[in-house]
């Protein structure tokens, strides 16, 4: 567990907080309550689960295992307020799901659910567990149609960020985002994949066409709807882990989300490795893989971790940016120039590497006319200043 002896950001002791996740995503359930017999769960370890998005997740818990009087009552109760702040967040969440896919099973649209809303209601215990800020649904482009027409239909307003067009989202897998009309009603993103962004198309072969013979029938919140296979999902979260957040959020829930993803829905790790390679991720996946093993104990990667690892140095490179103490200090690094070079150190194949820094600074010209609504050379002198200062 190198790197875990950083500063945390919490009074609590790494190694405690390390030792307590693995407990508490164990696959044995006398875990937890072994845990809570030999050490303290205090007020600052309560505060990093909260600020981690897991408080919730950790109330629930003790409380079907029946180990609230392991706790003080002050750390309970401060569990406890986090636990049923997230409850009903998460009953009104579950109460939009299905509103969603009602309207859309009505017109004989069945979307792929992936991250937080697939998750919550299939790996965790109870979906109050895994609170989630938005409902993602995957859909063909015929049916994203159809769906805008629906969501429309029932209050749903569209809203697009400037530097975000429905254009430029439509190159890469993007997603179209749809306020409730409500405040019991919230962000609802509809997905051309699951695979998202300009670093994953410029420079890898991961398509969420790739996945569509594997997809399964899933029943949430009372509603059909499909799911990614648990190999697909598991690529699908190391990488939305690794490179749409460049692991500045949600950090070590992230890791819980593969973990229990792993172990709720058993993985053939030596086929993801194989997909892994195939589509030239191996790194980040590597990479995900690898902080999951430090920090959340998934010894069951150590088959993929073998096939996917990259040379000693680029690792030596990548933890620099990235290890177990950045994680559980919550350090963010995607506001800042590290990124892009953390994003570079990401990339499978160095040409690869060459080709998205050559395009970040001087793209396509389909590319240009999505961003900015039209090209020329004007627009491609504004784009490259902007982009040498990195501001993307």
């Amino acid at each position: 567990m190198t790197h875990i002896a950083q500063h945390t950001g919490s009074a609590a002791a790494p190694q405690a907080i390390v030792s307590f996740v693995q407990a508490l995503v164990s696959s044995r359930p006398q875990a937890l309550g072994e845990w809570l017999a030999a050490n303290r769960l205090d007020a600052a370890l309560a505060a990093w689960l909260h600020g981690q998005g897991m408080a919730p997740f950790v109330f629930y818990r003790l409380r079907q295992d029946q180990l609230q009087a392991a706790v003080s009552s002050a750390v309970l109760a401060q569990l406890q307020h986090a636990y049923y702040l997230a409850a009903s967040r998460a009953a009104l969440r579950a109460r939009e799901l299905t509103t969603v896919l009602q309207a859309l099973a009505a017109h004989g649209v069945v979307p792929v659910l992936f991250k937080g809303a697939v998750l919550a209601h299939t790996v965790y215990p109870n979906y109050a567990c895994r609170p989630m800020s938005d409902l993602d649904l995957w859909l063909s482009d015929a049916e994203i149609e159809v769906a805008i027409h629906v969501l429309a239909q029932i209050g749903y307003v569209q809203r697009v960020k400037p530097a975000r067009p429905a254009a430029l989202q439509a190159l890469h897998e993007g997603e179209f985002k749809f306020y409730g009309p409500t405040p019991d009603t919230g962000l609802i993103e509809l997905h051309r994949g699951v695979f998202a962004g300009q670093w994953l198309h410029r420079t890898t072969r991961a398509r969420s066409s790739e996945t569509c013979e594997r997809l399964a029938p899933v029943v949430i919140a009372g509603q059909p709807a499909k799911m990614l296979s648990p190999e697909d999902a598991l690529l699908q979260l190391a990488l939305h882990l690794a490179v749409n957040h460049q692991f500045s959020y949600p950090w070590v829930r992230g890791l819980v989300d593969i973990a229990l993803l792993a172990r709720q829905q058993p993985v053939d790790w030596v086929l993801a490795a194989e997909r892994a390679r195939a589509w030239r991720v191996a790194t980040p996946t590597w990479l995900a893989l690898d902080l999951a093993l430090s920090i959340v104990g998934l010894s069951e990667a150590r088959p993929a971790l073998a096939r996917l690892a990259p040379s000693p140095l680029r690792r030596w490179v990548l933890h620099l940016f990235v290890n177990p103490g950045t994680l559980l200090q919550r350090r963010n690094i995607t506001t800042g120039p590290l990124r892009f070079l953390f994003l570079l150190a990401m990339v499978d194949r160095p040409l690869d590497a060459g080709r998205l820094l050559g395009r970040a600074v001087w793209p396509e010209e389909a590319w240009l006319a999505a961003r900015y609504g039209t090209g020329g050379l004007r627009v491609r002198a504004r784009h490259t200043f902007n982009a040498m200062r990195g501001r993307l």
